[in-house]
């Protein structure tokens, strides 16, 4: 079935299950009924731009952006079109793009490698509707601070829908308000942290499609802000996602991208890509770039009087250690990490249940591949304890991942006893 046939069929779908007639998608778009009825037909394919407004409003999950991606011809790289300016047309589709949660279709590793050649562009003065200023663009920037300090205390599930109204709320403003290009940028700069934490976020609730698609609309609009840091924050992240969903290889490529992006910058926005980096070539399963890869973080050090972003407020010393531990727990060496692990983790901040879950269920896993099982499912114990409160997916996700290790020890007393827990949780 062609591309088109395949999005026809699929729209249709989606179009009948929400009780929609033709007429009342077409209002809610807005279009001409009649283009919506092509489309189905296949006798028409839809932009980019259409894929992702029906997708919002059919709740597709993304599935209708794909399909058209795949319908379409091959596309610019998104820098591409900018190389002029950042204009009307670029920030409609930006904020279209942000608001249904997709981003444009391309190759994430090949826009990596064609963000590493441009500059950011020009932002035009946009004049449409109400004016905005530097006041607008400094309150934003402050709600996003506010929505960064939240995600430390409540699980992904809880804040999803915060943070993705508040990506939609400053998307509009990109899209319809008048401003000159001193405050364009400071909005662009801002959507673009609003979506790396969308994409954190939506990670953390289990909504991985959606996950994945902010990373390159947040890219594009740090870049176009010019805020390079932020741009490489973004795809680092996406980087972090995709070593942890299967594509290790891909992920080292697009790590060490944009942590190569800011090697001229000392401090924790280094480190943090850098740690990235090792993650990916942990899950690639290469233990001697991991290490080089660790010692570029220790070498940028963690210097609170760096001149840092504020998205990197929460890497210390303990977070380096633990994503070192990390490491070589995925790369099965526990000597090395479970020492890492216990110092890093004790006296862990009781009212940050979701990373001190995660944490403990990595010094869990070494302590299992070292077959101190009485211990490990002592911490692991202590691990589900704090997942249960903590509204997090990923914590939950690693609890069961140590109930599955702990199978083959079940005559284990301590371990009968998690087991016991984690039933009584109906887990």
């Amino acid at each position: 079935m062609p591309g088109n046939q395949r999005f026809g069929a699929r729209l249709h779908e989606l179009r009948q299950a929400q009780g929609l007639s033709l007429r009342g998608l077409a209002r809610q778009v807005p279009c001409a009924h009649v283009h919506i009825r092509d489309i189905e037909l296949g006798n028409k394919s839809p932009s980019q731009q259409l894929a992702a407004r029906l997708d919002h409003i059919l709740e597709a999950d993304g599935d209708l952006v794909m399909l058209a991606a795949g319908a379409d011809a091959p596309q610019a790289s998104p820098w591409e079109p900018m190389a002029s300016g950042f204009g009307r047309r670029d920030a409609e589709d930006l904020a279209d793009a942000l608001t249904a949660g997709a981003a444009p279709a391309g190759d994430p590793l090949r826009m990596a490698h064609l963000w590493l050649l441009a500059e950011p562009p020009q932002v035009l003065e946009l004049r449409a509707g109400r004016r905005v200023g530097d006041a607008m663009v400094a309150k934003v920037r402050a709600r996003v601070d506010e929505l960064r300090r939240l995600d430390d205390h409540v699980g992904g599930r809880s804040l999803y829908d915060a943070v993705t109204a508040e990506v939609a709320a400053t998307a509009g403003l990109l899209r319809e308000a008048s401003y000159i290009e001193r405050v364009g940028r400071g909005l662009l700069v801002a959507l673009g942290e609003l979506a790396q934490l969308a994409r954190w976020v939506a990670s953390d609730a289990g909504l991985y499609r959606r996950a994945e698609a902010y990373y390159l609309a947040g890219a594009r609009a740090a870049h176009a802000g010019g805020d390079t840091a932020g741009a490489a924050n973004c795809l680092s992240s996406l980087a972090y996602q995709m070593a942890n969903v299967g594509r290790p290889q891909d992920a080292v490529v697009l790590a060490r991208t944009a942590a190569e992006k800011v090697r001229h910058r000392r401090g924790r926005t280094r480190a943090l890509l850098w740690e990235r980096a090792a993650w990916a070539h942990a899950r690639a399963g290469d233990p001697a770039a991991c290490e080089r890869a660790l010692g570029e973080v220790e070498q940028a050090g963690i210097d609170p009087a760096a001149d840092d972003p504020a998205w990197v407020y929460w890497l210390d010393t303990d977070e380096v250690d633990i994503m070192a531990g990390r490491c070589w727990t995925e790369l099965g060496r526990p000597l090395r990490a479970v020492p890492i692990l216990h110092k890093a983790t004790a006296g862990y901040a009781a009212d940050r249940a979701r990373e001190a879950s995660l944490y403990l269920s990595w010094l869990a896993e070494a302590l299992i591949q070292a077959r101190e099982l009485d211990e490990a499912a002592t911490v692991a114990l202590r691990a589900l304890e704090l997942a249960r409160g903590s509204d997090s997916a990923r914590a939950v996700e690693r609890v069961r991942l140590l109930r599955r290790l702990f199978r083959p020890s079940q005559a284990v007393p301590a371990v009968a006893a998690f087991e016991d827990a984690y039933r009584a949780d109906l887990w």
